[in-house]
């Protein structure tokens, strides 16, 4: 790839990134408020707004390089959210509690974890543990379970062994490892460098260690043979991905264009997997889950009028949503909440 293209690549956004979003990069902020206030130490080297000192134009394409150590139960926690990145990381101590895609997981000391760009996740049980926690978070150029994984190029690996690896982590989605002993070391390693608080210095040696990580993490997953699922890296998977977390943004200006733009996918591309999951056209299953959302409002907070519930899912006007919603119900939304009250009725 070109390196104009693939600049453009690693510079593109995540999915719905404004600030509080579900899927916003940047939800970080407990951690970095526990660091200030002294409650956890941070050490990390970081680019686009995540928590640590800059990197400048050092590590191209790491978004984050470091990790925590708490020594003590903490009173915050990582709300689920999803990254820019792919992040390989490494429980050198204690215990934490991943959540990712739904599915708790109970970490020990010693295991290892991957979590890719469009993976929800969560830390802590609400709150963190004692726990040192050591990870890598590389901007791959990826958003999507379908696009192609873009190696920096200071990994300066055969193309084939980069192929090998990225079909061993975007097919096999296997939340958590026993890390080796040689990758436990070089993670133990990286985070003695970024202890250092010395980018210039460190940079060639990081550039050293992160590689050879791969590599022993390469040679771990090699020896046992994962079966490798290629739905997983599937166009289809990503367009089900986001009809199943468009209810996290129902009052974006949704239009086919920029629901397939959002995938990385044509509009016809975007439409055949939309009907072949959901035997809907796209405009029709957004708006069958608008109605269905407002219907759930309606039937369950009073606080809002329903002019404001027409807006917050998706909606231009109340008339058109009141319309709508008799065609989907045979009710209107009036009627819906004189049949299921709730505390605090607003009007409209």
């Amino acid at each position: 790839m070109a390196d104009l293209d693939k600049a453009r690549a690693v510079a593109r956004p995540t999915v719905f990134t404004e600030p509080g979003a579900l899927l916003y990069a940047g939800n970080c902020k407990d951690l970095l408020d526990a660091s200030l206030e002294g409650k956890v130490t941070l050490s990390a080297w970081t680019r686009r707004g995540y928590p640590g000192r800059d990197l400048g134009d050092a590590l191209p394409q790491v978004c984050s390089v470091g990790g925590w150590d708490a020594t003590k139960p903490q009173d915050w926690g990582l709300k689920e959210h999803c990254n820019e990145g792919v992040k390989i990381a490494y429980l050198a101590r204690g215990t934490l509690t991943l959540t990712l895609d739904g599915q708790r997981h109970e970490l020990q000391e010693g295991q290892m974890f991957v979590v890719r760009p469009w993976q929800l996740h969560a830390f802590g049980d609400p709150f963190v543990a004692p726990s040192q926690i050591v990870w890598v978070l590389f901007d791959m150029g990826v958003r999507r379970p379908h696009e192609g994984w873009l190696w920096p190029d200071w990994i300066a690996w055969p193309e084939r062994d980069q192929t090998r690896l990225t079909a061993l982590l975007s097919k096999n989605e296997q939340p958590w490892y026993t890390a080796s002993r040689d990758v436990a070391r070089s993670f133990m390693d990286i985070a003695e460098v970024v202890a250092t608080d010395n980018i210039a210095d460190g940079e060639t040696r990081l550039r050293l260690l992160i590689s050879m990580m791969l590599l022993q993490f390469k040679n771990q997953l090699e020896a046992q043979q994962p079966a490798l699922d290629h739905s997983l890296a599937a166009s289809r998977r990503t367009v089900d991905i986001f009809l199943r977390r468009l209810w996290h943004a129902l009052d974006d200006d949704w239009t086919l264009e920029n629901m397939a733009a959002e995938c990385n996918l044509s509009r016809t591309q975007f439409s055949k997997h939309c009907m072949s999951l959901t035997n809907m056209t796209p405009s029709r299953y957004l708006q069958m889950i608008r109605l269905e959302a407002a219907r759930r409002m309606l039937s369950s907070n009073g606080k809002k009028s329903i002019t404001q519930v027409a807006f917050d899912c998706g909606f231009s006007s109340s008339q058109y949503f009141a319309t709508c919603f008799r065609k989907q119900f045979g009710i209107s939304p009036t009627q819906l909440r004189v049949d299921s009250p709730v505390p605090g009725l607003a009007a409209f």
